[in-house]
């Protein structure tokens, strides 16, 4: 199967929670196997983000795959023979697989489970980094800018009382900076958005993936070990 195959079905593996039971649903998310997802603000997920940072996490996934036959290729024919697979289909392709590869174990699986599983937390967490760093210098430029134009405001109301002879431009000056200060909060408000929709994204993205992963892991670990 080519490389291009197999990812559009690894995308049905990482997105299949999205069409399952909602009670399901429910419960897979809420045992994460440890992993604690921070939460972005209600209302500023992007699904179209979220898609396209899974794809990037399958994408990653699959150019890591490890040699010989591991939890990709056992997840790959796991759902070529049903697209839920109970414990006689992973037992029934567990022993095909044994067949083509007399060294296969359980352990081994679960071992490539746990490295697919760091390696997507790891990218994850590192484009979480970047988000959070773009974040806070975004946070850093606007309280300069606010702490100037407070400043800048300070320094004009003494001027107003010092040099009553030009009170009338200082006090224009006044209301300009004012102005300015209460506009800051809007100014600054898209482009905090975009940057907690990503982030958003980036969670999402990485808890869909997380969660298939641990879903196939928690069924090698009560059906074949």
């Amino acid at each position: 199967m080519s490389e291009k195959d197999k990812g559009f079905k690894f995308r049905k593996l990482f997105f299949r929670d999205a069409e399952a039971d909602p009670q399901k649903k429910q419960i897979q998310k809420s045992e994460p196997a440890g992993i604690n997802l921070p939460q972005a603000p209600v209302g500023i997920k992007d699904q179209s983000l979220v898609e396209d940072f899974v794809e990037r996490l399958q994408n990653l996934i699959n150019n890591n795959n490890q040699p010989g036959f591991d939890f990709l290729e056992f997840t790959e024919s796991l759902f070529e023979e049903k697209q839920n697979p109970g414990p006689e289909v992973y037992k029934t392709v567990f022993r095909i697989a044994q067949k083509i590869d007399k060294s296969l174990t359980s352990t081994r699986l679960v071992d490539s489970a746990m490295f697919y599983k760091d390696l997507v937390q790891r990218a994850a967490e590192s484009e979480i980094t970047k988000g959070v760093s773009k974040k806070q210098e975004l946070q850093s430029e606007k309280d300069n800018e606010r702490s100037n134009l407070d400043n800048g405001l300070r320094e004009t109301r003494t001027k107003i009382q010092q040099l009553t002879r030009q009170i009338q431009e200082l006090q224009n000056q006044e209301s300009n900076l004012n102005n300015q200060l209460s506009a800051i909060d809007h100014k600054y408000e898209s482009r905090f958005i975009d940057i907690d929709r990503k982030l958003g994204a980036i969670r999402d993205a990485k808890e869909q993936v997380i969660v298939s992963i641990v879903d196939i892991e928690a069924g090698i670990k009560s059906n074949l070990t």
